[in-house]
């Protein structure tokens, strides 16, 4: 097959839970180290890569990356998020600690990392817009896990900037409401596109519910050895190739993963591939929401 190329880096975030979390269910390197994490940056921002995507629940992350920013000569665009349940915390505090902790004036963007936070408070849009209107961030927005919340959303006319939510090939929830939050100008990033590596898997290591997964899985990667695809081009490919989606957060587990995944990006997925993918649309929670996978 003839594989055409397209520069879709831009449209890439770089997440960074790895940089603070032994991230992943199918990561076997543990936590990067913060000499690779200063080499992935540097690669990232000569790739196009302009954003990063962090969290104060993201174990040690955002101290590693101010650790690294004094020796990286980058300039790169940071979202990070409000800490979920902790009620006692306002967003401004929040706010302050991750600034202070990133050792940056101001941040792009920062998020309420659970919805909770939202429906327990409708008000705290408010003080989100207060960050705004203080110059502290740019954009504001909430991550979310079903699609319900951003109808709520939506409905309510939440005055938010950016929704993150899960999106792959199997997890496809999200796709009524796409271009209802694109129409009211609201940026959609989509996270877990590769399912926590899930997809790279094989089938004999799945147990409990996962073992549902299998056979779809093997489907899948049977798939990209017959299109002469690789499986990580197909996945990300299938989110790039939708036209409501604003951008995609790549996690990385080295930077070897990192360059594999801009050459990943670069790959246009013909129409017909693209079409042969919608068929692996998964329902089955118990696959598709990491929260809910068996603990061992």
């Amino acid at each position: 097959m003839i594989i055409t190329k397209e520069n879709n880096n831009s449209r890439l975030i770089l997440g960074t839970a790895q940089f603070g979390l032994p991230y992943g269910i199918s990561n076997s390197r543990g936590q990067i180290q913060a000499g690779e994490v200063a080499a992935i940056l540097v690669a990232a921002a000569k790739a196009g890569i302009t954003t990063l995507d962090t969290a104060a629940a993201y174990g040690n992350s955002e101290n590693i990356l101010a650790s690294t920013f004094g020796s990286v000569n980058e300039t790169f665009q940071i979202i990070s998020k409000c800490p979920p349940n902790k009620p006692e915390l306002t967003i401004k505090h929040a706010f302050n600690e991750s600034a202070q902790r990133l050792q940056v004036p101001k941040l792009y963007g920062y998020l309420l990392h659970s919805y909770a936070s939202y429906t327990s408070n409708k008000k705290i849009i408010q003080e989100l817009q207060e960050l705004k209107a203080d110059g502290l961030v740019e954009k504001i927005g909430i991550s979310l896990y079903h699609p319900e919340e951003a109808e709520e959303l939506i409905k309510d006319g939440a005055a938010i900037d950016i929704v993150q939510f899960p999106y792959s090939v199997f997890d496809r929830r999200f796709e009524k409401v796409l271009p209802h939050l694109r129409q009211q100008g609201i940026e959609t990033h989509v996270r877990s596109v590769y399912l926590q590596g899930l997809y790279f898997m094989s089938a004999e290591n799945f147990n409990g519910s996962l073992k549902a997964a299998g056979p779809k899985i093997e489907q899948l990667q049977q798939l990209a050895r017959s299109s002469s695809v690789p499986l990580p081009a197909l996945l990300l490919g299938f989110a790039l190739a939708n036209p409501h989606i604003s951008k995609v957060v790549i996690g990385v587990e080295s930077l070897q993963t990192l360059k594999e995944n801009i050459t990943y990006s670069d790959i246009k997925i013909p129409p017909k591939l693209l079409e042969a993918l919608q068929q692996f649309k998964e329902e089955d929670q118990n696959i598709i929401l990491p929260y809910l996978w068996p603990k061992t």
